[in-house]
């Protein structure tokens, strides 16, 4: 079935359900309906209205500054690989030698002033 015979069966079958109520319904519960429906609509329709109208620029501009950020940025600038344990070990063992350097020198230092 294509989408025109679809809409026209879903037409056809509203609007027939609309002319059953309009003739099971009392006229006043329809006239309540009718106006609730309208107010219903009146409310989206004025929230619509009362969106921000700086948003959409806003949101432009944002994604401008993402896109001059993606192609402006440095291609030489790359995340540094993660390290393997190898490496990590011997960046441990270098770090604790610094360390251990700097307490000899300041053991020599407190030495030589006191």
């Amino acid at each position: 079935m294509n989408d025109k015979t679809q809409y026209d069966t879903d037409d056809a079958l509203a609007k027939a359900v609309v002319d059953r109520l309009s003739t099971d319904i009392d006229p006043e519960v329809a006239a309540r309906l009718r106006a609730a429906r309208q107010e219903a609509v009146y409310l989206v329709d004025s929230a619509h209205r009362k969106r921000a109208p700086w948003l959409a620029p806003a949101g432009g501009l944002v994604a401008a500054s993402v896109v001059a950020v993606v192609l402006l940025r440095d291609p030489g600038m790359q995340p540094m690989p993660a390290l393997d344990e190898t490496e990590m070990a011997a960046a441990a063992e270098l770090e604790l030698r610094e360390e251990l350097e700097m307490l000899a020198w300041l053991d020599e230092e407190m030495l030589d002033a006191g």
